[in-house]
């Protein structure tokens, strides 16, 4: 029976970079994409990606070597980072989609205003746009 074959911590490192790199390229094209095409099929081809490069990583070994390994934790702070930023534009969007839909549908605002007592009431009823 054949052992297994030593992995190459070297290359093992150097393969987690190169997918991390490509990461971050795709993090920068989404958030791109999220600032100036909104266009959702793009951005679903992107998660696609982005979902097949995380399991490229997650599949690579470790290389135990702490010189090899902490730039590469670095790069993977940083793809981190962008990946949390782009959620938070993603985030921001939705919300905004949601509003516009809620005042064309005449669907109540879900804030509370002050009345003259200082006291907190439901902000008055809304009327569909197409109504109004």
């Amino acid at each position: 029976m054949n052992a297994p074959q030593p992995v190459d911590p070297t290359s093992a490192a150097a393969r987690r970079q190169q997918l991390l790199e490509q990461l971050a390229e795709l993090l920068q094209s989404e958030f791109d994409t999220l600032l100036q095409a909104h266009d959702a099929r793009r951005i679903e081809e992107i998660a696609e990606r982005k979902r097949e490069l995380c399991a490229r990583i997650e599949a690579l070994p470790t290389t135990g070597d702490e010189t090899l390994e902490q730039p590469l934790r670095l790069l993977a702070q940083e793809v981190a980072r962008c990946n949390q930023r782009n959620g938070a534009v993603l985030s921001a969007l939705i919300r905004n989609t949601r509003g516009a839909l809620d005042v064309l549908r005449g669907t109540p605002a879900r804030t509370a205003v002050y009345d003259p007592r200082g006291r907190t009431q439901e902000a008055a009823a809304a009327r569909p746009l197409g109504s109004a």
